[in-house]
């Protein structure tokens, strides 16, 4: 390949290039400078492109699998259906750019920026994302199982229907995020801010499970306030909130007129982020559930 560099630099020059299903395997363009190039298809596994310059670039289905993207300039680039598993992204300028349905299992992105990304349907299981920068970033149904993002912005960031099952979410920021549908069974959100995030979907369900037991309330409250929920068990001493409700009526849980017990409902996949023994003082998802409930007795009295 016939190479033009930066005189002072030395960095390669490719700026809009056509260079479609190439092969670049195991290629050093460390400090690059391929803003806008054309590179769908191509193979870049195993690649040396730390802060190269890949602003606006095409790529994608584009093969980064194990490449090095250290401190690369990626804004607004075109990731679509690529392969970044294993990469490394730490530092990365991501700005604007659009992952829709990437490949990111494994990657390592601590401290990238991400803001106002296109994540949506983007596979990131077992990524590390500490510190990164996912503010306004489309993550609607991501799976992002087994991540790591303790201590990254997620404000205003969408996670509608997003697979967060085992994650880390632990002093994240998550203000006015909407948790819309997020599976979170098993994710730690201890200490994360979700000061007015959204979970509409799951709010509006878990009104309608009350309203169908409204005597039931205040003891279902003192339930959750005295750890005695067990978000993945509908019998037993402790149980989910359908069980619950059921052992304080003294029926079977599928004898609630209205009720229908079902873990894909919204409301139930968040109470499996309860365990025996979580109350609102040691518990995000018990203390969200408290002040849920809190909120609908005020608007639903229950008169003894």
């Amino acid at each position: 390949m016939i190479q033009i560099r930066h005189r002072y630099t030395n960095a390669v020059l490719l700026r809009r290039a056509h260079l479609r299903e190439t092969d670049l395997c195991d290629v050093d363009l460390s400090h690059a400078g391929l803003a806008g190039a054309y590179l769908v298809g191509a193979d870049l596994s195993g690649a040396a492109l730390r802060d190269a310059d890949l602003s606006d670039a095409d790529l994608r289905s584009t093969n980064l699998s194990g490449a090095c993207l250290a401190r690369a300039r990626l804004a607004c680039a075109d990731l679509r259906g690529a392969n970044l598993s294993g990469a490394d992204l730490r530092g990365a300028d991501l700005r604007g750019a659009n992952l829709s349905g990437a490949d990111l299992r494994g990657a390592d992105l601590r401290g990238a920026n991400l803001s106002r990304a296109d994540l949506s349907g983007a596979c990131l299981v077992d990524a590390d994302l500490r510190n990164a920068g996912l503010a306004c970033a489309d993550l609607s149904r991501a799976c992002l199982a087994c991540a790591d993002l303790r201590s990254a912005n997620l404000s205003r960031a969408c996670l509608v229907d997003a697979d967060l099952r085992n994650a880390d979410l632990s002093h994240a920021g998550l203000a006015r995020a909407d948790l819309s549908g997020a599976d979170l069974r098993g994710a730690d959100i201890s200490d994360a801010s979700l000061r007015m995030a959204k979970f509409d979907g799951t709010i509006s369900d878990y009104y309608e499970v009350l309203a169908n037991a409204h005597a039931e309330v205040p003891d279902l409250l003192a339930a959750v306030r005295e750890g005695r929920i067990d978000g993945s068990a509908y019998v037993g001493e402790c149980a989910c909130l359908v069980g619950t409700l059921a052992k304080i009526r003294r029926v079977d849980y599928t004898g609630i007129d209205g009720v229908e017990p079902c873990l894909k409902r919204p409301i139930e996949r968040f109470f499996l982020g309860i365990a025996e023994g979580d109350t609102p003082a040691n518990s995000t998802f018990s203390a969200l559930v408290e002040m849920w409930t809190e909120e609908w007795l005020l608007s639903n009295p229950v008169t003894t």
